[in-house]
């Protein structure tokens, strides 16, 4: 995609309340259709979100992603993974 990851965009600076709007509620769509679908992406970061010329957003990099009621069918995911320099604190603290 010709805007590349959105990482590298926003490490361009500040964009507009419309944009950051539209790309906040693709972010939520896109979670949203996963979910429903019964899929975790389980690496969510800037880096695996590609940005159009449009603004349209795409998801990538469904590596680690899993069945939302866990491998096991128990209904939770157990496994740590995803990016470290993402982790919430208390996966650090895990």
């Amino acid at each position: 995609m010709r805007n590349g990851e959105l990482f590298d965009y926003l490490k361009l600076g500040a964009v507009s309340e419309g944009i950051a709007k539209r790309l906040f509620l693709q972010m939520i769509e896109a979670f949203s259709y996963c979910h429903n679908n019964g899929v975790a992406h389980r690496d969510m970061k800037p880096e695996n979100v590609l940005v159009s010329d449009d603004f349209s957003l795409k998801l990538t990099d469904f590596g680690m992603s899993a069945p939302t009621e866990g491998r096991d069918g128990s209904g939770m995911l157990k496994t740590m993974c995803g990016t470290r320099a993402y982790w919430s604190p208390e996966q650090h603290a895990g």
